[in-house]
């Protein structure tokens, strides 16, 4: 998992509203592999232009994701409000896919949808503490689910109010990325979410370094952030439009293509802006 990441980024504009592309080759994907061993929470994003029922990918994402599994989460907007519903128990028990787990997958109908399973280590062992958590603010709400280990920001006393309950270090990393953004539109209220975001993260790494793979997301744009792991994308058409996915899973959820992303050594992190299933922007923090 260390040493620099074998993917070529290349960006050249489209044209279109000064859209960045992004265009990425895979030059050694066995570098991504996980250690032998290694336990680790994965997380899912998907993103599409038009309302979701995620009837194939959320289950895919269990099954494939069964490994280590202790709890379970699942988030998603209705009338831009953000929703979610998560479980303690294991989202894969005996040979099939949690049965709550497989009624959301048929119901759920969303633009943005975003799923995390927990693995033992990652600590919390109730539903509360199970990801995505939710907060409102900037007239926003809002969904993140987080991978990874933070030594030292569980002590973090948020300044604004709701405080999350849960007690788990993701829960904080929230709570304190909320708090950076406030800040800065207090300061500035015509900073963009993509800059601001941007720089609270900057701002999170000098303050508690440590292991980071985030998704945020609003109604309608998500932010990915890994500093540590690589993320997988795929964008795949459907008949009603294309959706793109992202998640932490090695192998992804399909024989199909994906394209991995990860920071190169020296970097702080890799940050990905979506919007539908667009890939607008993928920038060094």
């Amino acid at each position: 998992m260390n040493g620099a990441a074998d993917v070529v980024v290349s960006q050249h504009p489209s044209g279109e509203l000064g859209r960045r592309v992004v265009s990425y080759q895979i030059q050694n994907p066995d570098h991504f592999s996980r250690g032998e061993g290694e336990a680790m929470c994965d997380v899912l994003a998907i993103s599409a232009g038009h309302n979701y029922t995620p009837k194939q990918y959320l289950p895919l994402f269990a099954e494939r994701g069964r490994g280590n599994m202790d709890g379970w989460g699942i988030g998603f907007f209705r009338e831009g409000q953000a929703l979610v519903e998560t479980s303690p128990e294991r989202v894969y028990p005996g040979y099939q896919v949690h049965e709550s787990f497989q009624r959301l997958a048929r119901v759920i109908d969303s633009r943005i949808i975003i799923a995390h399973v927990r693995c033992s280590l990652s600590g919390g062992h109730h539903r509360g503490d199970s990801h995505p958590f939710t907060l409102d603010f900037l007239d926003h709400s809002w969904l993140f689910a987080h991978v990874g280990v933070v030594e030292g920001i569980q002590q973090y006393p948020t300044r604004n109010e709701p405080r999350l309950d849960a007690d788990v270090y993701s829960a904080r990393v929230f709570e304190y990325l909320r708090d950076q953004l406030l800040s800065l539109y207090a300061l500035n209220p015509y900073i963009s979410l993509e800059a601001a975001l941007g720089a609270g993260v900057q701002k999170l790494l000098s303050d508690y370094p440590g292991q980071y793979a985030f998704l945020l997301a609003n109604e309608s744009v998500v932010f990915a952030f890994c500093n540590f792991r690589q993320f997988l994308l795929l964008r795949e058409a459907e008949t009603i439009g294309d959706i793109l996915l992202i998640t932490t899973l090695e192998e992804g959820l399909s024989p199909n293509t994906w394209v991995a992303l990860k920071p190169e050594a020296g970097s702080r992190g890799k940050m990905l802006v979506v919007a539908g299933p667009e890939l607008l922007h993928v920038v060094d923090v």
